[in-house]
């Protein structure tokens, strides 16, 4: 019974009994109801005024519902057929009264008084009309409209009973307190438990699968009422002989055969009408009949497939609708719903539920594998995050580590260089071993963040072995020498004296187990042999072994020792320095280059390092004894040399540690490169409005602006002498990913500290202007007359320049060498300006009528400084005043001295042309046309891809050959274009 849960949880037996109770004297007044029906109206001078025959049934269904009172109703039925069988369609009007009120009150129209007014007059109409059919129409046999005014009469005596027992269902559904309610299935629904507990709703839900087959049910109740009426008199042909007997019951009375003809005439008329009413009689009391049976098992037919199919799928529909709708988030809390859906059917609508719980489960556990992907990849990202935390921490620690190791290893090898005193130079070298040990903390600890972020890379190089063995054996010599540990180096005679691998790599593993060796031996010895076995006809397997007669490894602290950060035996060997990185970097390396460490160990007697890398052989030349190997090797070196010298050249160093400066300036002192330092962002933006840098290095970390700030500036700046020089980061940063770090942000290259003076010269060489570099003298102490030979040459192969030079009118030729360092340069930087006289006097011209006083003023200040570089003072100081006009937007000043300034400037046409050796042009050789014009496609092609360089070069070419007159034109314009970098107007005029 419905709210069975409730009544688990409060007085269940008593709610239990009443029900029943209640049932069963309704049960018995239904039944003597359609036995006495008759006796149960009130009467007054032979008319009903209210009749209660009905009331038993009203109650039923509006307190029970549909299928109690079907069954109860069909019960009564059927005890009425066996008492009054003749009588027994009457039940109809039972049967319509209880349909009213269990559907009404099913649907809870009893909960309003409006839908309770409702409730009432359709079901008044409904049991009236049915009156009216069984207890008039039926009994008279007469169906006409004069019958119909009768339906009043029926109103008249229900009204009462029906509004008032619908009334006071309202009043107990809606006034009374719940409790009083669980007895009745429809008073659940009335209930504020019904609407908190979706199990009860749901199983007091109505399906349109249920309503589709309880209307196919009753529509076949219909259909064959219908035909069963229709095909009556086939069925029971005793009927055609009553209604002849009734045609032949009276005689004639007729006195002649006229008469006896209208009477017979008369009877047949009234025959066919007795047939046609007492036919429709028997039809409408076969589908009354029927609809008293039909109608109870089509109710209990509803229930059945309500509960057994239309419930099971409205519940799963629910479901699958609800889990469908889901998001990600709720599909699992969702998914556990479907346990809670009973289906017990044993037929194919289990199999689906059965098929539902599998996928829901199937779905479920798909999602908790995603879930925990989820998981894993947000662990992941968390690790990512503590790798980059742990990058910046190693980049910032590089930073403020190395910045004062750069000082202290750049000063001492001034120190070194410059000092010829013995113990000065002890002092210093020994400056120089404990930076460098440092050094390679630090770099340890460097290392192991690259290898771990897999930026660490083998580059195979050409190297001498007998160098690298030298380089391990000063390494460890003086920690061992401190010791009194015997140092033994043994070394197959027969290895190839030149091979092809990451020297650097190979030479950091062999250190750190050396290095290893010598600190955890304190007595006996360390010995580091080195032998091969040959791989093929172009490389061997070079084999490294350190022996040591040590404190040796426990077997359970082998693992340890790959083990970043944690070192053996911590307590006993605390006082050993170390970051206890060492060998872990040692295995990752090895692991790079395909192979392994080897340990063997006996705790308290020594150990035993080995491992052997695949190595190219360059010369298979045998390396005999290493150490005269070596000293031939640094036979053929050098002292320390400047490897060029760039006296012409003009650098800026940015940084905020001055002694960073002087640390540069004394590396590059011998090279006699001009170097100017600046040690903020702010003083490099002034720097370069004043002077035009060859090269350009930014320290990173500075204070408010820093080196990408100080860089993105320079780049913005249209006054930027040294727009074109090329930046690069002079930084202690040396972490993971710097370098990419910094070419992505814009700079040229990338130079780490502490500086490496040799890496420093290579980067300069690279990036300074190529006439600028001269050739270093290679033989010490002869530097004066090496470099007065280099100025000699230089005077040679510039003689004609300077027969130009002197030829050039308009301009200081003494201020202008001075400005520019040298006639070589000079000459370039003439031919430079005179290149932008035209595109600049017309960009002047314009901004001045356009009145764009900013851009002026931007355009004369350029003037002002390319014009006094070359010597042209007049027009520079022409240039500077109207730039202080530009600057005040003095317009009337501006438009007076303007045209004066223009036409100075383009006066330099003429004063400069001796520049292109016009002269001497026609001792060249003229250049054919068609290969001009192939040279002015391959310019256009190059230009398209931005390949401004190589078409520069051809522009060289072209500047040794005469240009045939029909081209001069063009050849000119194209050459302001190149000085203009107009790339468009390029591309335009060459297609032409």
């Amino acid at each position: 019974m419905l709210g069975l849960e409730k009544y688990k949880k409060s007085t269940l037996i008593i709610n239990t009994l009443i029900s029943v109770a209640i049932l069963i004297i309704l049960i018995a007044f239904c039944i003597y109801a359609a036995i006495h029906g008759e006796s149960m109206n009130f009467t007054s001078g032979g008319v009903v005024i209210i009749t209660f025959f009905i009331l038993p049934y009203l109650l039923l269904g509006g307190l029970y519902g549909y299928l109690v009172s079907m069954m109860v109703f069909l019960i009564a039925f059927i005890v009425n057929l066996i008492y009054s069988p003749d009588d027994a369609y009457k039940m109809a009007i039972y049967l319509v009264s209880a349909i009213c009120f269990s559907i009404f009150g099913q649907y809870y129209w009893l909960g309003t008084i409006k839908k309770t007014l409702m409730t009432a007059l359709v079901t008044l109409f409904m049991t009236s009309m049915t009156e009216l059919l069984c207890l008039t129409l039926i009994e008279a046999n007469e169906y006409s409209l004069s019958q119909m005014g009768n339906i009043g009469h029926y109103v008249g005596r229900d009204a009462a009973v029906i509004f008032l027992t619908a009334f006071l269902l309202h009043f107990y559904f809606v006034k009374t307190a719940d409790h009083w309610k669980y007895p009745f299935p429809v008073a659940v629904g009335y209930t504020g438990y019904y609407y908190e507990d979706k199990d009860v709703r749901r199983s007091l839900r109505k399906t349109k699968v249920s309503y589709k087959i309880t209307f196919i049910i009753i529509a076949v109740e219909l259909l064959l009422a219908v035909f069963v009426a229709i095909f009556m008199v086939v069925l029971f042909p005793d009927i055609k002989d009553m209604f002849a007997a009734q045609f032949h019951r009276e005689p004639l009375t007729g006195t002649n055969a006229e008469e006896m003809a209208q009477q017979m005439t008369e009877r047949i008329e009234a025959m066919k009408y007795t047939l046609s009413a007492t036919a429709l009689t028997y039809d409408i009391k076969m589908m009354l009949l029927m609809m008293c049976v039909g109608v109870p098992m089509a109710s209990i037919a509803n229930f059945y497939t309500k509960t057994t199919i239309g419930t099971p799928l409205g519940n799963m529909s629910d479901f699958m609708q609800e889990y469908a709708e889901a998001d990600d988030e709720k599909k699992l809390e969702v998914g556990h719903k479907v346990d809670n859906i009973t289906v017990r059917t044993h037929d194919e609508i289990q199999v689906v539920y059965e098929s539902i719980k599998e996928t829901v489960n199937a779905i479920e556990a798909y999602i908790n594998h995603i879930n925990e992907e989820h998981e894993l990849e947000k662990e992941l990202e968390v690790a990512q995050q503590a790798s980059e935390a742990k990058s910046a921490f190693l980049s910032n620690m590089s930073h403020e580590i190395r910045t004062p190791i750069n000082a202290v290893l750049g000063l001492n090898e001034m120190i070194i260089r410059e000092s010829s005193d013995p113990q000065t130079l002890e002092y210093a070298n020994s400056v120089k071993s404990a930076g460098n040990s440092l050094l390679g903390i630090v770099n340890d600890i460097l290392d192991f963040s690259k290898i771990e972020a897999g930026k660490m890379d083998i580059l195979p190089v050409e190297y001498h072995l007998s160098s690298t063995i030298n380089d391990l054996l000063n390494l460890v010599a003086v920690k061992s020498k401190d010791k009194e540990l015997a140092l033994n180096f043994n070394i197959d005679k027969t290895l190839p004296s030149v091979l092809i691998g990451d020297e650097i790599r190979i030479k950091q593993c062999v250190t750190n187990i050396l290095t290893n060796a010598v600190k955890y031996t304190e007595e006996g010895s360390v010995t580091l042999n080195v032998s091969y076995r040959k791989a093929d006809e172009n490389s061997i397997f070079l084999r490294f072994q350190v022996l040591d007669t040590g404190i040796g490894i426990k077997e359970e602290d082998i693992e340890k020792l790959y083990s970043p950060f944690e070192r053996i035996e911590e307590i006993r060997n605390r006082s050993i320095e170390g970051t206890g990185l060492g060998m872990s970097i040692v295995k990752k390396l090895l692991a790079l280059m395909d192979t392994r460490l080897e340990v063997k160990s006996v705790y308290g007697e020594g150990s035993d390092f080995s491992f052997e890398v695949k190595q190219g052989v360059a010369s298979w030349e045998e390396l005999g004894d290493f150490r005269e190997r070596y000293k031939e090797f640094l036979g053929s070196q050098k002292k320390y040399h400047e490897s060029f010298t760039a006296p012409d050249a003009h650098i800026l160093v940015v940084d905020d540690t001055p002694i960073n400066l002087t640390v540069v300036k004394g590396l590059l002192k011998s090279t006699k490169i001009r170097v100017d330092t600046a040690e903020s962002g702010f003083e490099t933006i002034e720097l370069v409005k004043k002077k035009k840098y060859d090269v350009i290095f930014i320290d990173h970390r500075m204070p408010e602006m820093d080196g990408l700030q100080t860089l993105e500036a320079l780049k913005d700046m249209p006054d930027n002498l040294s727009l074109d020089a090329p930046c690069i980061a002079l930084t202690a940063n040396a972490g993971v990913g710097a370098r990419e770090e910094y070419i992505a942000a814009g700079f040229n290259d990338y130079l780490s500290k502490p500086i490496n003076s040799e890496l420093l010269e290579e980067m300069l060489k690279e990036y300074l202007p190529k006439d600028k570099v001269l050739k270093a003298s290679q033989e010490d102490g002869d530097s004066e007359a090496i470099m007065a030979d280099a100025s000699e040459g230089q005077k040679a192969s510039t003689l004609g320049a300077d027969d130009v030079l002197e030829k050039l009118q308009g301009i200081d030729l003494t201020e202008a060498e001075k400005n520019c360092g040298s006639r070589e340069l000079l000459r370039d930087v003439v031919k430079e300006f005179l290149t932008t006289i035209n595109p600049k006097a017309d960009s002047i011209e314009n901004f001045a009528k356009e009145k764009d006083y900013r851009n002026y003023t931007v355009t004369v200040h350029a003037l002002k400084s390319s014009a006094r570089l070359i010597g042209a003072m007049e027009l520079s100081q022409m240039a500077a005043h109207l730039e202080e006009c530009g600057n005040n937007e003095n317009e009337a000043e501006i438009r007076e001295k303007t045209p004066q300034l223009l036409e100075l400037f383009r006066s330099y046409n003429e004063k400069l042309s001796a520049i292109n050796g016009d002269a001497d042009d026609d001792d060249l050789p003229e250049i054919p046309e068609d290969e001009l014009e192939s040279a002015f496609g391959d310019m256009k092609e190059l230009l398209e891809a931005y390949d401004f360089d190589t078409a520069d070069g051809i522009m060289n070419m072209l500047s040794e050959y005469r240009i045939p007159d029909k081209y001069k034109t063009k050849y000119d314009k194209i050459k302001q274009l190149m000085s203009a970098v107009d790339r468009d107007a390029l591309i335009k005029l060459l297609e032409d």
